[in-house]
């Protein structure tokens, strides 16, 4: 096995102009209090007093395992196989360094720093050294920016791991914290005399001085070799694991050893065979608290063995199970018309999969997901009850995460309760029931009142550049336009239209300001006033273009509010298809048709 061992600093890594790729299938960012605590205590306690001076010394961080080297400056990005959390959490921390910088009139030294989390190409253009495939928008746009103007609040159990461990880190950077914790081991009158930017270098020295054991693999086959064994060493196994060797265990002789190994591989491969990968005990959890029971993954073990029967044809059963599953997840996670051979009236799943899973990051929705597929599979649910099912958390979660951006716990157990409730259906009947009241209703009851929902919406924009909001504004207009259009599939060709150029200003991205138009022409109208695009308008096939054109002979920066509110209206009801509640205390009558020109 060729690979190469070396002893690197983290100075030397995130100085190296590389940009380091973490894989989708690596697990997510999970770090708890007790870890990040435990790494800034350690950074601290590190600190000596030399010669009156507050200075950082040697600390060892173990091993990091990469596909490619960082010191041989390759010309593509290297991908972190060991080392996620760590860097992750160096990360956040030289964020908050540099934000005490700033703060203390410190610019040079905080634009420094900033430098070990966005570098430059040879370009010139500005490049994360940390990048994550997967969608953190958290993390890129507030954790790696070191002005954090855009106000990006936390949408998944990651980002919220991510934000703990900012503010965490945030409350310990105080003076008054720093001094208190470097007393306890170097006396008051010694850490007296030490400034609060002194403290705040050392600490900073300390972490880019931390030395760690690099290993370069040649490839991905390589570093999971190596991997595997690093982990093999004194590592207390996890759940996934036990379970696995639990099942290996029973079924290990002969033809039911080829069957467990075989199965086991399949499932493997399934969710590494598309884009998206993800990893086994992600899988396996969102399964088992979609079948059997909701629990969290330290005690999955204890309820496996409880709810499992220890036998060969059970466990063989439960392969099996698990397998099917899985085909069904990986197609949940990376939504293809191919799995439904291009067929029209399967559109809008591969849409609304897409929705969930990439545009609104959305991971708890797979538990439900699962359990609907299974019945699906079973036919014991019809294709408008499928649907209608599938339509309604998307919609949920469009007014509930992606505008009103409301955090909760409550929506693994709803949809853990709901699956649970939904496989054990005999009958199409029963289903119409559980989705009723299992999914429908608990979900109404969380809904965001219309006031919540206006004030949200009615603040969305859309940038060439690339911003978090970008996403959800793009998703909002080309519903608008299949509501308008009278189809659900999204266009094709569509794409966001500024009817005042956006080179105008702020008051041009807001959505009152966005229509859908045909690329070629939104290229043609370019940043051309309202009454030099009306040519090209005009040539659309779009719906709403056309009724928004007959009802606007001229266009102006101040009717842009009064289209956004009337949007906002027209999404709440007839695409939410939700009544605006009295409780709202406002009055706003029903929709005319003239109200669809808009």
């Amino acid at each position: 096995m060729n690979f190469k061992p070396d002893e690197k600093n983290i100075r030397s890594l995130l100085k190296s102009s590389c940009q380091f790729i973490i894989p989708r299938f690596q697990r997510e960012y999970s770090w708890d209090k007790k870890n990040y605590q435990e790494f800034f205590e350690d950074m601290m306690n590190n600190l000596v007093v030399v010669n009156g001076n507050i200075k950082d010394d040697q600390y060892f961080l173990g091993t990091m395992l990469f596909v490619g080297n960082f010191t041989e400056k390759p010309d593509k990005a290297i991908e972190v196989i060991d080392g996620q959390q760590r860097l992750t959490t160096i990360t956040i921390l030289f964020s908050v360094l540099s934000d005490r910088f700033r703060e203390l009139g410190e610019d040079i030294l905080s634009k420094q720093l900033f430098n070990y989390i966005m570098t430059t190409d040879d370009d010139g253009n500005k490049v994360r050294v940390l990048q994550s495939k997967s969608s953190y928008p958290y993390f890129v746009y507030y954790i790696q920016d070191r002005e954090k103007n855009i106000a990006t609040l936390p949408n998944t159990e990651e980002e919220n791991c991510i934000k703990e461990t900012y503010e965490y880190f945030l409350q310990q950077t105080t003076e008054k914290a720093l001094k208190k914790l470097l007393k306890k081991r170097m006396g008051d009158d010694i850490v007296q005399s030490f400034s609060y930017i002194e403290i705040l270098k050392a600490l900073r020295d300390q972490v880019l001085g931390c030395t760690f054991i690099s290993i370069a693999a040649a490839d991905k086959d390589q570093a999971n070799k190596i991997f595997a064994i690093l982990n093999a060493k004194g590592k207390r196994l996890a759940y996934i694991d036990l379970i696995k060797n639990k099942i290996f265990e029973e079924l290990k002789d002969g033809v039911d050893g080829t069957f467990a190994e075989e199965s086991w591989n399949e499932i493997r491969k399934l969710l590494n065979s598309r884009m998206e990968t993800v990893g086994m005990a992600t899988f396996f959890r969102h399964y088992w608290i979609s079948k059997y029971r909701r629990c969290n993954a330290s005690v999955l073990y204890d309820n496996f063995n409880k709810t499992i029967t220890k036998n060969k044809e059970k466990y063989k059963e439960f392969l099996q199970d698990l397998v099917r599953n899985a085909k069904n997840y990986i197609k949940i996670i990376n939504p293809s018309r191919e799995d439904y051979n291009n067929r029209k009236e399967y559109l809008w799943l591969v849409q609304a999969l897409s929705t969930m899973n990439k545009t609104f990051n959305i991971v708890q929705t797979r538990i439900a997901l699962l359990a609907l597929y299974d019945v699906k599979e079973r036919n014991l649910i019809s294709t408008a009850q499928f649907k209608k099912a599938i339509i309604i958390m998307e919609n949920f979660h469009f007014a509930f995460t992606a505008i009103c951006s409301i955090r909760t716990n409550n929506l693994e157990a709803i949809y853990s309760r709901f699956a649970i409730a939904l496989r054990k259906c005999t009958n199409k009947q029963e289903t119409n029931k559980v989705i009723e009241e299992k999914l429908s209703s608990p979900l109404e009851k969380l809904y965001p009142k219309y006031n919540s929902f206006k004030a949200g919406f009615v603040e969305l924009i859309y940038s060439k550049e690339d911003m978090p909001v970008n996403i959800k504004t793009k998703y909002a207009v080309y519903k608008l336009n299949g509501y308008f259009s009278e189809k659900e599939v999204f266009e094709d060709d569509g794409s966001i239209e500024h009817i005042i150029p956006e080179s105008t200003g702020e008051k041009a991205l807001n959505i009152g300001n966005l229509i859908l138009l045909e690329q070629k022409l939104n290229q043609e109208a370019g940043e051309k006033e309202y009454s030099e695009k009306l040519c090209y308008y005009k040539d659309s096939k779009y719906d709403w273009i056309q009724k928004f054109i007959k009802e606007n002979n001229s266009w102006s920066e101040g009717k842009i509010k009064n289209r956004a509110d009337q949007l906002a209206e027209i999404y709440y009801k007839e695409v939410l298809g939700r009544d605006i509640a009295e409780s709202d205390n406002i009055m706003i009558t029903k929709l005319s048709k003239s109200t669809r020109n808009l």
